[in-house]
Parts: structure tokens; sequence; C-alpha cells
């Protein structure tokens, strides 16, 4: 007969190690929770999801619902990922930070991995509302969540909301928050031709050809590929200034700062656009004009003008 080895384990001892192991089974759960970045694979061309829009609640409302120290969901419109934060503070508008190291992975995956001021409409879901908001993606000022792997907090804006340095509304985040709302084009049907020529320039600034296509005059997949072109060359541009020029349709020259990809400084021009009114639908621009956007000739080189320092002004 072989060797036989009998480990004989008492009721008690017994108790004791199933514990031990519970334990240990929780420990390694929650740090797979909290650091192992979430399996998401994004395909570029994947149709946009359904997203219910959230309530078009004013700055006011919304600070009553979304307390300092109150935890809610962040749903981005355009991927529909979802990931959590915590308000931490911010009297204009929300200062919030994720909860975890997932969910800082989850909003990094949002901005195709790089942090970014540029603004994304997201929903916000708390005390059992959805709520229409604007979030910049860049990690800023002070943090206190520890072990979340996101250094700083950043800024979720509503209906209102304000950057609190210069106590000023913020064009690239109300647009974002029209957008979840679902109210972007009754927005802009209400605005002077100037107003939809600046909201046109800040949907390009902010990478977005979906609304910046919805300020256009009739709208179509070949223009879609025009403003696809435009934004695929440029990080960044501002209005400086529009002058009209009157005629029908009406004629403006618009000063802007481009700053465009790989380049080392920024350009100042003007370009011609002209933007015809609609009735009922308000203004829209015609696209002639901007392609002028590209054409890096005739343009003057200008340096240190701190044009695309896009802080929300957090202090």
């Amino acid at each position: 007969m072989k060797n036989s080895v009998f480990v004989i384990i008492k009721p008690g001892q017994l108790i004791r190690l199933l514990v031990v192991l519970a334990c240990f089974i929780t420990i390694i759960n929650v740090v797979r929770e909290n650091i192992k970045p979430p399996g998401i694979d994004l395909q570029p061309h994947n149709e946009p999801p359904e997203i219910e829009r959230g309530e078009f609640l004013t700055w006011d409302e919304v600070d009553k619902i979304f307390r300092r120290y109150t935890n809610a969901t962040v749903v981005d419109v355009d991927t529909g990922l979802s990931f959590r934060v915590q308000r931490r503070g911010g009297t204009y508008h929300a200062d919030v930070q994720p909860l975890t190291a997932r969910d800082t992975a989850v909003m990094k995956v949002i901005y195709n991995g790089s942090w970014s001021w540029k603004r994304k409409a997201v929903v916000v879901e708390v005390g059992g509302r959805r709520i229409a908001a604007s979030m910049n993606g860049m990690p800023h000022g002070s943090g206190a969540i520890r072990g979340n792997n996101f250094k700083g907090h950043f800024c979720i804006h509503f209906r209102d909301s304000k950057v609190h340095q210069s106590g000023q509304e913020n064009l690239a985040h109300q647009m974002m928050v029209w957008k979840a709302a679902g109210r972007f084009k009754q927005m802009i049907t209400a605005m002077g031709p100037e107003e939809v020529i600046e909201v046109l320039i800040t949907a390009l600034d902010q990478q977005d050809v979906t609304l910046a296509l919805k300020t256009l005059h009739k709208p179509t997949d070949h223009r879609r590929v025009r403003l696809e072109s435009i934004v695929s060359q440029i990080s960044g541009i501002k209005v400086q200034r529009i002058r009209s020029e009157g005629g029908t349709p009406e004629t403006f020259w618009v000063y802007l700062t481009i700053r465009y990809r790989e380049s080392s400084g920024d350009i100042e021009k003007k370009i011609e656009l002209q933007v015809v009114d609609e009735g009922e639908t308000g203004y829209r621009v015609l696209i002639d004009g901007l392609e002028e956007i590209l054409n890096r000739k005739a343009s003057v080189e200008i340096t240190d003008t701190g044009i695309f320092d896009e802080t929300d002004d957090c202090n």
C-alpha cells in the first residue's frame, strides 16, 4: 500500500480558512475594479448611440440637486460611455472628480486617450434626474480622491453656468448643453447672423462637425466632408471680430485666429462668409468661404497671444 497523508481540519479552523479566503477574493475584486482599465474598444466609424437627452435645467436648479460630495453618473452623448464622479466644489459650475481609476480610464477613452480642454455634451444622472450638461477633459487644480489616477478635478457646466474667474458664460460649454438637451437648433433659430457665425466657428474649434453642419444652409453629406477636412487640419480657431458688409445674402468679414496642427505659431487672417435668412429656421451660413481657412497663404503669423489657453478658470 502506498503511503497516504491525511490532513484533519477542525470545524473552527475551517471557518477561519473560509473567512480568510473570502477576504482575499474581495481584495482581488476591489483591486481589479479600481486599477484595471476597462476593456473598451471604440471604432471610429461606429454609429453614435441614441442617448436619451437631459433636462434643460438652470445651474441654480442643478446646484440644489447635485450638491457637494454627491456622486453622479456622467454619460457621454457621442459614445454612450459612462463613468462615475463626485462633486467636490464649484460656485458657478460643478468641480468634480472621477470616483475610481476605472472611471478615469473610461473618461480618457471618451477623449481618445489624451486629456483636452475640448467640451463634450454629456447627461448627468443624479438624484433620479437626467440633466443636460457639458464637460471638459483636462485635470487641473486640486483633487482629494485618492487612487483615482486623476490629478486634480474637471468642470461640468449646465444651462447658465459660468466660469469662476470671469463670471461669464462660456459659449462652447453652453452649445454642448444645448446639444445634450436636444435644443441646439432651437437655440440658434433665435440668433442673429453674427451669433450664428460665432457658433459655427466655435463648433469647428471644438471639433464637432455635427453641430457645425447644423449652422449651414442646406447641409449635405458633401458639406460634412468639407467640414471634416477643415477640422482635421486645425487644432484651434477663434473669432476675433465680425464686420458686416451688407448685401443679399448678407456678407461678413470674419477675423480669425487659427492654430494649425503641427504648427509652431498661430495665424491671424480674415475670411468672407455669407449668411441667408431661412425664415422660420433663422439664419444659416453658406459654406462658400469656409475653405479659405485652410489657405495658409495671405496670413499673418502671431505669437504669445494666449488665445488658445482654454482653462475654465477654476480659481
